[in-house]
Formats: C-alpha cells, sequence, structure tokens
C-alpha cells in the first residue's frame, strides 16, 4: 500500500516550509537512533527490571550469548543456535568469564563492543574500584536483576556479598561454574553473567584499545 505524504503540485505556496519540516523531521529521527544497530530484538524478551532501556539490556544480553555460542563451538558438531550449541559455550565460558581470564579480545565481537561503548555512558551504573570500572550494584537494574534470581542459595549469596560490599566477580566465579545450569536456567543470571563477567571485564581489558 502506497502512502501519499504530499501532493506538491496542490500545495506549491507551501512547498519551502513543507521541505524544511521534513528535513527537521528526518534530522530528528536520525539523531534519536544514534548508535548500535539493534540484531535481536526479535528473540524472546527474559529479563524485567526498571533502571535500563528494555532493548537495550535485551540487545547486550542476546549479543553476549552469540559471542560465547561463536566461539567455543569453533570445533563442536553443534548445530548453531541449537540448545546444545549454547550448554557448551555456558559451560566453557563461566568460569573463565567471571574470574576475568576468558579471551576477551577473541570472543567479543564488534557488535558487542559498541554496545559495551553506549552502556559506559551510563555514568550510574558504573564505579571505579582499584582504578578499574566496576559495575555499582546499587544500582536500580543491578539490584533487580540479583534480587530476583530464582535459585534461593544463590540469590542469597549474591545479596549478602553485595550488602557486605565484597560481591566481586571473580569471589563468585567458582560458585557460579558448579552451577552453570542454574545461570543457563535463569535469565537474570544469565544477564548477571553477561554484565559482571564480560562487558565489566572488556571495558578494562579490551575495549580501550
Amino acid at each position: 500500500m502506497k502512502n501519499k505524504l504530499y501532493n506538491f503540485n496542490s500545495f506549491n505556496g507551501q512547498r519551502p516550509l513543507n521541505l524544511i519540516g521534513i528535513l527537521i523531521l528526518i534530522l530528528t529521527v536520525t539523531a534519536c537512533h544514534q548508535g548500535p544497530e539493534y540484531r535481536y530484538q526479535d528473540q524472546p524478551v527474559v529479563v524485567d527490571c526498571p533502571g535500563m532501556s528494555e532493548d537495550f539490556m535485551h540487545e547486550l544480553l542476546y549479543s553476549f550469548r552469540e559471542d560465547i555460542g561463536t566461539f567455543y563451538n569453533q570445533y563442536s558438531d553443534y548445530i548453531e543456535g541449537s540448545k546444545s550449541y549454547y550448554f557448551e559455550a555456558y559451560g566453557q565460558y563461566i568460569y573463565f568469564g567471571f574470574s576475568g581470564t576468558a579471551r576477551f579480545d577473541d570472543i567479543a565481537s564488534e557488535h558487542s563492543r559498541a554496545l559495551l561503548q553506549e552502556l559506559r555512558k551510563e555514568k550510574e551504573f558504573w564505579i571505579v574500584k582499584d582504578g578499574q570500572e566496576r559495575l555499582n550494584y546499587n544500582h536500580p537494574y543491578l539490584k533487580c536483576l540479583i534480587d530476583g534470581v530464582a535459585d534461593d542459595d544463590l540469590r542469597v549469596s549474591l545479596q549478602n556479598l553485595r550488602q557486605a560490599k565484597s560481591l566481586t566477580p571473580e569471589l563468585i566465579a567458582e560458585t557460579m561454574r558448579i552451577n552453570f545450569q542454574k545461570v543457563m536456567a535463569d535469565p537474570n543470571l544469565a544477564m548477571y553473567l553477561a554484565l559482571d563477567g564480560y562487558y565489566q571485564p572488556l571495558i578494562n581489558r579490551s575495549a580501550r584499545r
């Protein structure tokens, strides 16, 4: 169906104003859509937390998932996008991601790096600790993420560490390795892994290259 926006032959006297209006509209729309393109908005929304753009955080999660899926299945026979494909990726990545020893430069796609640069603009999302940028666990989004963890033991452990200001990805790396199947099954934990075990170390290791 063709949309007829303007009939310039009928409004000759208003043509300059109409053209100016169209140009302003185009510039406004373009400005509002600056930043990385979104590639995964057709995927199910799995995390519901306030304080950040849902579409943006959704994109971060799925970009991370595809990055580790691609990297850790280079030599596997699993079908791309299958449950086994992601099971292999998460199983291999979780400990190394949280411990800060993963091959971040090799794993991260340009899309994820571009998303990270946008995330870094959220100043309240970060704090500087020991000379590094770390997640601000008191940010409403991160508090919601941790408080919404399904497994009682993991949720309480994360909450207690947060309240004691002792929560670090390195400290919980082994716990998360043991519970990696719970991470896969819980979107909140998967998002927490993406943020604290992927994008956060990327800032301090390779995002400034």
